[in-house]
């Protein structure tokens, strides 16, 4: 199976275990009056393994952040490293899930053509191997059967599970999710983040979500990073001890996971009310 191989271009994590490892990045969108600092001063790690939230009042730079962590957008101080490396551009072993699925999908290429150049990076497989990994991939995300169909052919939430499998394609340590369900309705929302879990388990995969979904943020994630109202900054960091695997309705009504959802949304509130 293509998720559990070791990548050709893997790396050793950073000093001290973490795969993605930020510190003290700042970053400024606009130029001259119109300029504005969105990131003052953040730093951040993700850990093998682990799967990290970043949430935060609306308009704060959670996405900006995210795009400085991927290396699409220059940093204007601070350091990234992932993987032990500097990341100038986005780096071997780091994959991006987008929002607009409709818009980071190939249309005029089949959902298997789209997963298949997910691997163009790849050295070790030959053009049959890759399509195999890429039907198998797409069997993992639920899509045995539309492999020959085009991204437009299908729902949105099938699309965004094709954009999954492309980015577990690249064998990619580690995977940044840009609000990847906002688009979806509720019912797909809450398969697609049960599909996460699972294939963050299954291919031991790290992730970093970016939502603007507390309950999301608290369902997925290992630890829950909250950011500060614009120019952003973290305020603070929550520890989610809720065991795996997770349930939509068990998990929900646990009482640390009701806590943790009480505390990061009084932590935002009060920043809306101060402002």
């Amino acid at each position: 199976m293509l998720g559990t191989a070791t990548p050709d271009h893997a790396a050793s994590p950073a000093p001290g275990g973490a795969l993605l490892d930020a510190r003290g990045i700042a970053k400024s969108l606009g130029a001259g009056a119109s300029r504005i600092q969105v990131i003052a001063d953040v730093g951040l790690t993700v850990a093998p393994g682990e799967f990290v939230a970043v949430v935060g009042p609306s308009g704060c730079g959670k996405t900006t952040l995210l795009m400085c962590l991927a290396g699409l957008y220059p940093c204007d101080g601070g350091t990234v490293t992932c993987l032990g490396r500097p990341v100038h551009a986005t780096p071997p072993g780091l994959s991006v899930v987008f929002q607009d699925y409709s818009r980071s999908l190939l249309p005029w290429k089949s959902n298997l053509e789209n997963v298949v150049f997910g691997m163009r990076r790849l050295t070790d497989l030959s053009a049959a191997a890759r399509r195999d990994a890429a039907r198998d991939l797409l069997a993992s995300v639920g899509l045995s059967g539309f492999q020959d169909r085009y991204p437009w052919q299908v729902s949105g939430g099938m699309q965004q599970r094709v954009a999954i499998a492309r980015a577990l394609a690249a064998r990619s340590r580690l995977l940044l999710l840009d609000e990847p369900l906002a688009a979806v309705d509720a019912q797909t929302r809450a398969e697609l983040q049960d599909l996460l879990l699972d294939l963050a388990a299954r291919y031991q995969q790290s992730c970093l979500l970016v939502t603007h979904d507390v309950d999301e943020a608290v369902y997925l994630a290992d630890r829950v990073v909250v950011l500060s109202r614009r120019p952003t900054r973290v305020v603070e960091e929550i520890t989610v001890p809720l065991p795996k695997p997770r349930d939509q309705i068990a998990t929900r009504e646990e009482r640390h996971y009701l806590d943790i959802r009480h505390q990061v949304l009084e932590r935002i509130r009060a920043m809306k009310v101060a402002a």
